[in-house]
């Protein structure tokens, strides 16, 4: 699949000299940001419904509780858990 996508000529700029001082092709450079970005995007979203599926299981902590284990050594709070 072939696609197209406009870049400021800022970005190009900046893309060329970095294809010119590696052995990597303005193309892989592209493609291996775009991949990066989309595995931090996906993880993203994973850590949200982990989130949203932890407070709809009740599995929350009050400011109170919150607040006491922040104050709490670090290694009183393995103890705890």
């Amino acid at each position: 699949m072939s696609n197209t996508v406009t870049l400021p000529q800022s970005i190009i700029n900046r893309l060329e000299k970095i294809s010119a001082s590696s052995r990597l092709t303005p193309q892989s450079i592209i493609s291996k940001a775009i991949s990066d970005r989309l595995d931090y995007e996906e993880w993203a979203l994973e850590q949200i419904d982990e989130g949203i599926a932890d407070i709809k299981a009740g599995r929350v902590l009050s400011d109170e509780e919150f607040w006491k284990q922040i104050e709490m050594p670090r290694h009183d709070r393995k103890k705890a858990a």
